[in-house]
């Protein structure tokens, strides 16, 4: 009899550990899921490298990358470093859930010659992507000394991404109050055929107005100052609207000084 209730006592107590394992098992998953549950950045880059080709020496390649954030927390950027001291680089810092920011790399190619890779890294709080590598290539065309190619007048301008633009990426001028103002930006596309499809912004103190020179490989970007009725400075940014994946859009900066009435 005595052996009979030891072998139940023996048996509850396995049951008891048993059920004290599967317990502990499902508080974990369940602490598990509560912590996949928390809220957290997803960043996403479409693309994270472009190679620009042939450049002249002496040019400035620049691209703007595109940052989507796709999770449910805000994404930060915390750094943006550049692999050597040529490149120049500029991130938004803080990208809220669901919507898109953007990211610059631009190198000067003055110092450089030959096939070019350079890099720079965007350190985030995306806890399954800390680190993205953006980078820029091009074929950089020097004369046999190594210098600028003889006989080649630089743009004033630079590449962003697919098309270049000038005379640089703001333009601005001196008016009187009053007095009328414009000026314009050119948009080349030399690679391959990139559509200008519209600009955005401005209104308050611009208005804008693209010009088809040639469908998909040349255009013209025209701005005027609306009028004002006092002395001051002023400006906008422009957002002009492509049909390019590599460029969706780059900015623009127009500004005006208006000087008091003349006598």
């Amino acid at each position: 009899m005595c052996k009979a209730i030891k072998k139940l006592f023996i048996l509850a107590a396995a049951v008891l550990i048993s059920v004290s394992g599967m317990n502990s098992a499902y508080a974990q998953q369940a602490s598990d899921a509560v912590v996949g549950a928390r809220p957290a950045p997803k960043i996403v880059v479409p693309l994270t490298s472009f190679n620009f080709g042939q450049v002249y020496k002496g040019e400035v390649i620049n691209h703007i990358f595109v940052i989507r954030n796709e999770g449910s927390a805000d994404l930060q950027i915390k750094d943006f470093v550049a692999g050597c001291g040529c490149s120049v680089t500029n991130a938004d810092k803080v990208i809220a859930p669901g919507k898109e920011g953007k990211a610059e790399l631009e190198v000067n190619t003055v110092s450089q010659a030959g096939e070019i890779y350079k890099t720079a890294t965007l350190r985030t709080n995306d806890p399954e992507r800390p680190n993205v590598v953006l980078a820029l290539a091009a074929n950089v065309l020097t004369s046999s000394d190594g210098g600028p190619v003889k006989g080649v007048a630089l743009r004033a301008g630079k590449h962003i991404g697919p098309v270049f633009l000038g005379p640089d990426v703001r333009a601005g001028f001196n008016v009187a109050v009053g007095e009328k103002g414009k000026t314009e930006f050119t948009i080349t596309a030399e690679q391959a055929p990139v559509k200008i499809l519209r600009v955005e912004g401005g209104g308050k103190y611009f208005t804008a107005r693209v010009e088809t020179l040639n469908e998909g490989t040349s255009y013209k970007l025209i701005v005027e100052l609306l009028p004002v009725g006092a002395a001051g400075s002023f400006g906008e940014q422009l957002r002009v609207i492509t049909d390019s994946a590599a460029l969706p859009y780059f900015p623009v900066t127009v500004y005006a000084i208006v000087q008091p009435k003349r006598q």
